[in-house]
């Protein structure tokens, strides 16, 4: 079964995107979407351990936040 890219997929894109375009106010906020996906899954009963889009939700908070540490990205 092939997993569907949504939500979390299109905002660690558009991130990388922005990014790409010296756009980093909106590069950032993709990835405090994503952040906040996540956790709204873990507060709605989910674990990390969990999948969203086929990849673990601890995996998608780790994701989220290299990616802002490593474009300097943090506030």
């Amino acid at each position: 079964m092939k997993v569907e890219r949504q939500v979390l997929h299109h905002c660690l894109d558009q991130a990388k995107n922005f990014i790409t375009l010296g756009e980093r106010d909106k590069s950032r906020d993709y990835c405090d979407m994503g952040i906040g996906y996540c956790a709204a899954k873990k507060e709605g009963g989910m674990s990390g351990e969990d999948e969203v889009e086929g990849v673990r939700i601890n995996l998608w908070l780790e994701r989220f936040w290299m990616f802002l540490e490593n474009k300097n990205l943090m506030l």
